[in-house]
């Protein structure tokens, strides 16, 4: 265990993560709506979800470090990429709406007014699929954390014939043509 120079080692908490891998492992996909601050364990739920929406109000600002303890090196280094997360989790600057979406924080960025709708949206998009299959890429993406290539290949391909009925055709296709037909 690494510790602190300043501090003595700080006692295990079994409930301190547990909320925070619940969100994780969710089997639903999981949205956030970012409007305002999310500092701290704000910065810490928002890199928890699967994607964040955000407005001109939205910022960021991993704070951890500032007062002596450590969080998000499991969540955030998989969004922005582990040199900006570095940078990020080291120095606990504020992140703005504009480099949020810039580095991946945020998968979008609306006006505020719309933010909530936005969210909603993306909700139905997601919802109109199906669902087990939604939740089964969740899982895969989830396992594939740390995974080579080619694990990461076998292990979808080993999902797909044991968790995914076998598509039907001709109800996709008809399902795909009359998608395609709205537009």
């Amino acid at each position: 265990m690494v510790q602190s120079s300043q501090a003595q080692p700080r006692q295990k908490s079994s409930t301190a993560g547990n909320w925070a891998w619940h969100l994780a492992t969710c089997k639903k996909p999981t949205i956030g709506a970012i409007n305002g601050l999310a500092y701290g364990g704000g910065a810490l739920m928002s890199s928890i979800f699967d994607m964040r929406i955000g407005c001109e109000r939205s910022s960021f600002r991993y704070i951890a470090v500032t007062y002596g303890l450590i969080n998000s090196t499991w969540t955030l280094p998989l969004i922005v990429g582990w040199p900006i997360a570095k940078e990020l989790l080291f120095t606990g600057r504020v992140i703005k709406a504009e480099e949020a979406l810039r580095i991946g924080l945020l998968n979008k960025l609306v006006p505020s007014p719309e933010l909530l709708h936005s969210a909603i949206e993306m909700g139905k998009e997601i919802a109109a699929n199906d669902t087990g299959t939604v939740q089964v890429i969740k899982d895969i993406m989830n396992r594939h954390i740390g995974m080579s290539l080619r694990e990461m290949m076998l292990n979808e391909l080993e999902t797909i014939s044991q968790s995914l009925p076998t598509p039907n055709p001709e109800k996709n296709f008809r399902n795909f043509l009359e998608r395609s037909g709205d537009k």
